[in-house]
């Protein structure tokens, strides 16, 4: 298949080409690719970023705004006055009244913040107290010392793994939480005295809530670790300090929107993290590069690359196909015009391409070449035939015997009228035939053909006949003995000598918004079948040449005639007559007249 594709020089350079492009466009594509790869990353990561940079916000604010969370503790006195009873307290025993300002005081701070779910309160004794929002009571825990340092006066995040150390007894509220410190003190002689930690244990849901409110799909692991890399928060659940510490410190091999990009067993992963230097926090997330979808532009070029060589092959094979058949086909027509067979033409393809361009271009040669020899032919024969021909068909012998036995008929019977006016009309047909010029005007024409048709009706008793002529149409030129054999063709072919009620009907007028004289010569009388129509029809489209002189001669002569001198547009169009029945000729001829017809005929 590709050796016959490849047998022209033009099909060689082409395949080459097809080649050549599409080796360059995949070149391009796989750079634009990888443009648009590291677009969709970027675009991605971006997201993601402003995740991180909001939980960033969320804790920052929430440790920021911590020292106004006791705020009505201090505003209180009663309530201040319990905390620091219950702190200074040698074993935590207090009133009751005490006891009920304290549970209010301590569950108005959780219910001034969603998020805070309970509370815990430690003595510098070592005293632990829980606060349980759920029950709405303090209860004594058992203090575990832990490596977690309390620093005094200073607001301090602690983990959930740092919280559950503290106390082995401690129930956490929530399935995972931390807590903001603060220290209660009170002055004592002008002086601060520290009298041990508040911590407000806030619920995890808080960053998760961020992230489902994002839209993103959960393709992420987002961790919020303290300085020590202890976990604060993972979407994961994976709370291991060892695993976010590895990550982070693991060396990147590229970077796109400040995250890096690390491989981890073999998996690539990007990773982007904020510190938060006044709190000593990190914020992160960890996105495996596979969970980045691709983006459509990445889809629609992958594509492109992979069917613009199939593509090229299969258009390349159709359209060298395609211009292989028609390239035969013009090879072959020149053979058989080169034969001598003018009259073949080629049929013209669908499209406006170039083979089209040389199909039209070629049946013009062939009809140029047609029409130059039908010149020669009929410029110095077929007319002077033609010319002699319309005389014989108008008044042939057996017509001129007919005549003047319907004559001698007339003046045997004493009707000498009757014959005087029928032999009038042969002298006007005789005079009318002598002259020598070849076109007279449209009016003349319908006057002899007026003479022909009253002739013919002293055969048929019962014979009506119609001419309309536009008084605009009447002075313009037509070649002579055109109307004629038309008319006769009605009386010898259509009429019947018994038919009654026989009308033929000749028009000669501008349709409306036409610029040219539309003629039409219809009878009444016998219809002409489909198969002799169809057989008159191609008699009119053979070359001169080629026609058949005892069958259908009149209409070919007067066919011929006008295509001649007005051209081709000018030739006859048969068909039945308006109702189905009867017969019909119609053609037109562009306005001239007469003298300027002979003048262009005659150059």
């Amino acid at each position: 298949m590709i050796r016959k594709l490849m047998q022209s020089y033009y099909a060689k350079i082409s395949f080459i080409c097809i080649c050549i492009v599409s080796i360059v466009t995949i070149m391009f594509s796989y750079l634009c690719y990888g443009l648009i790869s590291r677009q969709n990353v970027a675009e991605h990561l971006n997201d993601y970023n402003i995740l991180i940079n909001n939980q960033s916000t969320a804790l920052s604010s929430r440790l920021t705004s911590f020292s106004d969370f006791f705020y009505p503790v201090y505003n209180n006195p009663e309530a201040y006055a319990a905390l620091c009873e219950l702190y200074l307290s040698p074993n935590g025993s207090l009133p009751n009244r005490t006891t009920d300002i304290l549970l209010d005081t301590l569950n108005a701070l959780c219910a001034s913040d969603s998020y805070c779910c309970g509370m815990l309160l430690l003595t510098r004794t070592g005293r632990l107290y829980q606060y349980d929002t759920k029950y709405v009571s303090l209860i004594p825990l058992n203090f575990v010392r832990t490596t977690f340092r309390f620093t005094p006066y200073q607001t301090q995040l602690i983990t959930d793994s740092q919280i559950s150390e503290l106390s082995s007894d401690l129930d956490l509220p929530a399935s995972h939480v931390y807590g903001l410190s603060g220290t209660l003190f009170r002055y004592k002689e002008n002086l601060l005295e520290n009298l041990g930690y508040m911590i407000a244990l806030y619920s995890t849901e808080d960053f998760s809530n961020i992230l489902s409110s994002s839209g993103l799909e959960n393709t992420a692991d987002f961790v919020i670790a303290d300085a020590s890399f202890s976990v604060i928060y993972s979407s994961e659940g994976n709370y291991g300090s060892g695993d976010i510490e590895a990550i982070l410190a693991q060396p990147g091999q590229d970077t796109i929107n400040n995250a890096r990009l690390i491989s981890v067993s073999g998996e690539d992963y990007y990773v982007s993290s904020l510190y938060q230097n006044h709190y000593g926090y990190y914020t992160t997330y960890t996105l495996p590069a596979e969970n980045i979808p691709l983006s459509m532009a990445q889809t629609l070029l992958l594509l492109f690359c992979l069917l613009l060589p199939l593509l090229c092959i299969l258009l390349y094979s159709a359209v060298f196909r395609s211009s292989g058949r028609k390239v035969r086909n013009i090879l072959n027509s020149m053979e058989i015009v080169g034969r001598n067979n003018l009259s073949y033409r080629m049929a013209v393809p669908k499209g406006n391409d170039e083979f089209a361009s040389i199909t039209h271009s070629f049946n013009h040669m062939c009809d140029e070449l047609q029409k130059n020899v039908e010149n020669v032919y009929l410029f110095e024969i077929s007319q002077r035939k033609s010319e002699l021909y319309a005389m014989q068909t108008s008044i042939n012998p057996h017509f001129l015997y007919n005549a003047l036995e319907q004559i001698r008929v007339q003046i045997l019977s004493g009707d000498r009228d009757k014959a005087s006016r029928m032999l009038l009309l042969l002298s006007k047909m005789y005079r009318y035939q002598t002259r020598r010029n070849l076109f007279i005007s449209i009016a003349e024409e319908c006057a002899q053909t007026e003479n022909l048709i009253n002739l013919y009706s002293y055969r048929i008793s019962d014979c009506e006949y119609e001419i309309h002529a536009d008084n605009g149409a009447k002075r313009y030129g037509i070649p002579k003995n055109i109307l004629q054999p038309l008319v006769e063709n009605s009386f010898v072919h259509g009429f019947s000598p018994e038919q009654e009620n026989a009308l033929i009907t000749i028009t000669a007028a501008f349709p409306e918004g036409a610029e040219e004289i539309l003629f039409t010569i219809e009878d009444n009388g016998r219809s002409i079948t489909p198969a002799d129509l169809e057989e008159l029809r191609e008699k009119l489209l053979q070359p001169v040449m080629n026609r058949d002189e005892e069958n259908g001669f009149a209409l070919s002569n007067v066919n011929n005639r006008l295509k001649l001198v007005f051209g081709e547009s000018a030739c006859l169009k048969l068909s039945p007559g308006e109702d189905g029945t009867g017969f019909r000729v119609s053609f037109s001829i562009p306005p001239v007249l007469p003298e300027n017809l002979a003048e262009s005929y005659t150059t």
